[in-house]
Formats: structure tokens, C-alpha cells, sequence
């Protein structure tokens, strides 16, 4: 006999992370990965960020439906074709174990009414004729779908880049944002990309109810309450397998604390700057124990896993006998009854076995796309957090190349809802042209200031006036051109020096500017020794002849981009920290030479660095407690002064000759 096989081919992508190629395919029986999808606090920055976190939390909760008909829409958006390719191969997956069921029957059927072999060859090459072309269809649908949801894959992926080039960077001081950006990240790019699954699993669901649909309605022919009898049987050992995920869900945490520090462990036997600590401080034999440790711990998880996996399996197999057996005794005694003809009971043999899978795996796709489903809300989540910058429209800003006054009135600042105040109450007028040093203990709010005057973050109450105007109400990304910046967390792209310095990657950079930005910077001498001057692609680990600099060569390179950009505004942000003291005063001699007609705000703990500016803010407990010029706040012997005597004890710089207190 000819037992149906319900073959539903769909394949399964492994995604590298390094790129989006393609390495292996998956079988239908690899373990699904569980995702960790729980959300912890955030950050709110104001009022607005307090709704949007609300919002957040309490959510749009899509249902499976709806997530459904939103990879619908976006596939029809972008590759309508992929749709089509889907429905045709659950056309195929259902109506090839159709007449696979069908075909002994007819067989029989031909040579019990003694017809010419002749024919009955005919149906059955005609019959076996056409499931070659379905499989070969399906094969070759199965190829189309696959390279379609690669491709599908990499626009996801795309909307999660941009969206996180794009969003406010309030949003991505939001511990909740970060969380949403890299779930959704790791669900386009990781090793099993949620968007390949989900045309998976909406193939396989919709391929099962057709199939469960068809085979129900031959055996409701047959008997009724042999339907429900499948049914029951089946949906007993559904919740039994539903038990184990249940299991693995709950206990996933475990499990994954396990993995997670073996990880660590060959991760940081890899690392080369955690290789000194290991071996000056033996730590060897301590990692050894540890990894041992949490390995038998996760064997020992992997031990009552599989346990619990034999028990239900055992139960599981029992069951299918039980179904099937009582099921074709149910048959035989209908055939031995003559209620049923021998060709009858192959085709019910078939279908009986046929239906049972079908119930199945359409009861298994449901959790599973549960699971996507509840990946695909998060996705969603994250697509569609708040927005509050104005982007497009509200008031241009001006574009003089002048500097304009930057006035704060009654700025509170806090990153968390609850949590401390960093700035408190605090009221600055910044004129234009003007060089303000920004000092402080660590933590005082330096920089913190510096980003609420870019227009980076919002304060908890107060405003921000440039100009007169609320920056509110300015075009942010116009905003953001007013100021050229040096953050002590820098990031430098793996492009060459010159497009560094000039941000731009295309040929438009001015050579001549970006070489005397270099000069003004102290860099020029390092570059001009290079073979490909600045030209000279950065980051070593990118390119095999690219350089890697220091740490005050960085500071200088981000400095000479900071100069190229001409902009009114320029923020520096503890900028010499990685110079020695030599480059350290070259630079600032040239300070008021770079920064004419700008201006600037300086943040240093070298509380000798910034006698230069013409006024000086002591921050101290969120608040400003001092300002003045260098001599006035000498004079006035209060925190500013304690804490220069403090330094200049410590710290004498000499330039050829002895330099009068220059301090660290």
C-alpha cells in the first residue's frame, strides 16, 4: 500500500551576520530558537518621553492576523511576486499527497473492473506524470521563494538601520529604544531570521488547513465521529508537545545564563587585551573551573530536558497507535461488512494517516507563529517609536555662518523618570563669538550641557533659545549643522582620512581645506609621512593597508573634522585628554587663531587649559556655583581655587622652558 506523505517543502535561511549570504538550509525538524522579548525600564527625558514610554509599554498588541497582513502589505510593497510564488507552492504542498492518496485507489478500481492494461497503464503514468511535475515545480518554486525572502529579509533589516540613523538621539539614550532596536536587529540578522520563518510558517499553516480541510471532507463521508475521534486523539498529543515548549519557555533563562557564560569565557580567551590580565593575575585555572562549571550545568539542563522529551514521546507514540489502530480495525471491519470497497479502504488508509499529520502540523504552526507573531510586534514597536524632532517643516535656521546667542532658562535635566537630577535650574546666556570653559568634578553634568545646548536631548522642564527662538521649533536637522563637536565617545568610520575630516564620501571633499584643517589640528605632520597622504584609508582591522592611531592622533583628527565643518558653534569635549602636555600647549596657542569668529564651549578637567576662554562655569551638584574668568574665580578662593591649587601641585608643564603652572 501507498501511505500519503504530506511533504511541504519550505526552506529555512541562516543569515551571517557579517553579511546577508545565505550558508545553510534547515530541515523542518531543527529546534526553533526561543527570543527573549521582555522589556525593561526606560529612560524619560520629559513629559513627552513619559507618554511615549506608556505608549510603548502598554502597546498596540497585533494579533497573528494582523502581523500576518502586515508581511502581506509589505511584501506586495516591495516584492509582490514572492506572494504569488507562495500561494502557488500550497497549492502544490496540498494537492500532491491529494492525489497521492487517490492514486492506489484508482489503481485498484482499473484492475478490479478488468480493464486493458493499456489503460491502466495510461493513468498511471498520467497520474505519476503529474506529481513529477509538482514536485519539480515545487522544487523550483521552493529556489524563487527562497532567494525572494533573502531579499525581503534585507529590506527588514534596511527599515531597522534607518530607523536607527534616523530617530531622535534622545531615543538612543532610552534603555527601552535600545532594547526594541536590538531585539529587532537580531531577529533580521541573527542566525534564523524571523522574516524568513514567518513565509515559512504562514506557507506551512495555510497548506495545513487546506490539506485538513480536503481530507475532511473525504473521511466525513466515512463516518462523522471518526473525524472527532482523529481530532481528540491528535489535540492530546498537540497539548502534550505544548507542555515541553511550555517547559523550555519557562526554564529558557536557566539554560541561556549557562550559555551566556560559556561564551564570555572563549570570548575572553580570544581577546587580546584581557589575555595580560589573565596570565599576570592566573585567572587561567579559575575560567577553566568556571567553564566547567556552567557546562555541567547545562548538560544537566539538557539531562531533564530530554527526559521530559522521552516521557511525552513515549505517551505521544502510544496515542498514535491507539488512533491509527482503533481507526484501520474501524476500516477492516467496514470492508469485511462490504460497506466499503478494497479500493475504498487505500484511499481511507491514506487519508486517515495524512489527516492526523495535517491536524498536527497545523496546530504546531499556530504556536509558531504565535512566536514570530510576538517578534513581529516588537519589530513594529520599534519602527514606530516617537518621533518629536521637527525634521522637515517648522522654522529654518538661518544660514549666516554667524554665530547666534544660546540662552538657557531654568533647565532641569534627568535621564530616568525617577531618578536623580543631573542638572538643576540652571540659566546661561551664551554670546555669540564667545569661549566658555566648562569645568567640574566627574559626573557634575559637563557633558550632559553641552548635549541639551546641541539640541541632542530635551530638558525635564526649562527651554533652550537660540537666537530668541525656542530650538523646539527649529528644524532639528538644520539645528544640528550649527555645531561642530568633539565628544570624548567619538566614532570613526572605516573610510579614509580625508573623507573623516570632511564627513563626506563623496567628490566633493576639498583637499586643500582638509590638509590646512590637519595643519590647525597638529595631525598634518603625521599624515603627510603616510604613502597615500590623506588618502590613507582608517582602521586596520578593515583594510589589510589601512592605519590605526593613537589616542591623541584620534583627538586631532577629530578636531581637524570639527574645523572642517565651519560651524558657528563649536563644542570640545575634554579634547586634549590624550595629549601629551607638549601638543597639549601647541594647541592651545593656536586656539583663538582656530576658533576666531565661533563660539565655543571647552570642557576639561585641566582647570589650567581653559585660562584662555573668556569665561569659565564651575559646575558643581548639577548646578552652576562659579563663574568668571580664570583670575576671578582665583580670587574669589572658593571650589574653582581649591581645586587648582589641588592640581598644581601635581602637574608642571615645560615647553623648552618651565611653563607657569600648567596643570593636570
Amino acid at each position: 500500500m501507498i501511505t500519503v506523505g504530506v511533504r511541504i517543502r519550505t526552506t529555512r535561511v541562516f543569515f551571517d551576520t557579517g553579511g546577508f549570504l545565505p550558508c545553510r538550509v534547515l530541515s523542518e525538524d531543527d529546534p526553533k530558537e526561543k527570543s527573549e522579548l521582555s522589556t525593561n525600564g526606560a529612560c524619560a527625558l520629559n513629559e513627552n518621553d513619559r507618554g511615549e514610554e506608556k505608549h510603548m509599554k502598554q502597546g498596540k498588541n497585533y494579533t497573528i492576523i494582523q502581523n500576518l497582513s502586515y508581511c502581506v502589505r509589505m511584501t506586495k510593497e516591495k516584492y509582490p511576486i514572492l506572494l504569488l510564488f507562495c500561494f502557488l507552492i500550497i497549492m502544490a504542498n496540498v494537492v500532491m499527497p491529494v492525489i497521492t492518496a487517490f492514486l492506489p485507489k484508482v489503481i485498484i478500481e482499473e484492475i478490479t473492473m478488468q480493464k486493458e492494461i493499456g489503460s491502466i497503464l495510461r493513468i498511471t503514468a498520467g497520474l505519476t506524470f503529474s506529481l513529477a511535475i509538482l514536485m519539480g515545480l515545487q522544487e523550483y518554486l521552493d529556489r524563487l521563494i527562497y532567494w525572494n525572502k533573502l531579499k525581503m529579509n534585507v529590506f527588514f533589516l534596511h527599515m531597522v538601520t534607518i530607523k536607527g540613523l534616523t530617530t531622535d538621539y534622545r531615543n538612543q539614550e532610552n534603555e527601552h529604544f535600545r532594547k526594541l532596536q536590538s531585539e529587532s536587529f537580531a531577529s533580521c540578522n541573527g542566525n534564523y531570521s524571523y522574516y524568513a520563518q514567518i513565509y515559512d510558517a504562514g506557507v506551512l499553516f495555510f497548506s495545513n488547513l487546506l490539506g485538513f480541510t480536503a481530507f475532511t471532507g473525504i473521511l466525513i463521508t466515512l463516518n462523522p465521529l471518526l473525524i472527532v475521534f482523529l481530532c481528540v486523539t491528535t489535540f492530546i498529543s498537540f497539548l502534550l508537545n505544548r507542555r515541553i515548549l511550555r517547559w523550555v519557555d519557562t526554564n529558557n533563562e536557566e539554560k541561556v545564563s549557562y550559555e551566556q557564560k560559556m561564551q564570555y569565557i572563549v570570548s575572553a580567551s580570544n581577546d587580546m587585551q584581557a589575555a595580560k590580565d589573565i596570565r599576570l593575575y592566573h585567572m587561567t585555572t579559575w575560567m577553566d573551573q568556571l567553564y566547567k562549571e556552567n557546562m555541567r550545568g547545562l548538560l544537566g539542563w539538557y539531562r531533564k530536558y530530554t527526559a521530559k522529551l522521552f516521557g511525552v514521546s513515549a505517551v505521544d507514540s502510544s496515542l498514535t497507535f491507539f488512533r491509527e489502530g482503533v481507526t484501520y480495525l474501524v476500516l477492516i471491519l467496514m470492508v469485511l461488512e462490504n460497506r466499503i470497497s478494497v479500493a475504498d479502504f487505500v484511499l481511507y488508509f491514506n487519508v486517515v494517516a495524512g489527516f492526523s499529520t495535517w491536524l498536527s502540523s497545523m496546530l504546531g504552526q499556530i504556536n509558531n507563529l504565535e512566536r514570530l507573531s510576538l517578534a513581529m510586534s516588537r519589530f513594529r514597536a520599534y519602527l514606530e517609536y516617537p518621533e518629536s524632532y521637527r525634521r522637515e517643516e517648522e522654522i529654518p535656521v538661518a544660514k549666516t555662518g554667524l554665530p547666534g546667542k544660546i540662552t538657557l532658562e531654568h533647565v532641569n535635566f534627568r535621564y530616568t523618570e525617577d531618578g536623580e537630577s543631573i542638572l538643576k535650574d540652571i540659566n546661561l546666556e551664551l554670546n555669540p563669538g564667545e569661549h566658555l570653559a566648562v569645568v567640574g568634578l566627574n559626573g557634575a553634568g559637563k557633558t550632559t550641557l553641552v548635549k541639551l545646548m546641541c539640541g541632542l536631548i530635551e530638558p525635564v522642564s526649562g527651554r533652550i533659545l537660540y537666537d530668541g527662538v525656542d530650538i523646539r521649533k527649529y528644524n532639528r536637522n538644520q539645528y544640528y549643522g550649527l555645531f561642530g563637536a568633539v565628544f570624548q565617545d567619538y566614532s570613526i568610520l572605516p573610510v579614509t582620512i580625508e573623507e573623516i575630516v570632511a564627513e563626506s564620501v563623496d567628490e566633493k571633499v576639498e583637499t586643500k581645506r582638509v590638509e590646512e584643517c590637519l595643519k590647525q589640528a597638529g595631525l598634518w605632520d603625521k599624515i603627510a609621512t603616510l604613502k597615500q597622504g590623506s588618502r590613507t584609508r582608517y582602521d586596520k582591522a578593515f583594510w589589510d593597508d589601512g592605519i590605526n592611531l593613537s589616542g591623541g592622533e584620534t583627538q586631532k583628527l577629530l578636531l581637524a573634522r570639527a574645523l572642517y565643518r565651519q560651524s558657528p558653534v563649536v563644542i570640545l569635549d575634554e579634547p586634549t585628554a590624550a595629549l601629551d602636555p607638549i601638543a597639549e600647549n601647541r594647541l592651545y596657542e593656536k586656539y583663538n587663531e582656530m576658533m576666531v569668529n565661533k563660539t565655543t564651549v571647552f570642557i576639561s578637567h585641566r582647570l589650567a587649559s581653559t585660562r584662555f576662554c573668556d569665561r569659565i562655569l564651575l559646575i558643581d551638584g548639577g548646578k552652576i556655583s562659579e563663574q568668571g574668568t580664570h583670575e576671578q574665580l582665583l580670587a574669589q578662593k572658593g571650589m574653582y581655587y581649591k581645586l587648582f591649587e589641588t592640581q598644581a601641585k601635581y602637574y608642571v608643564e615645560r615647553v623648552g622652558e618651565e611653563v607657569t603652572d600648567e596643570v593636570s
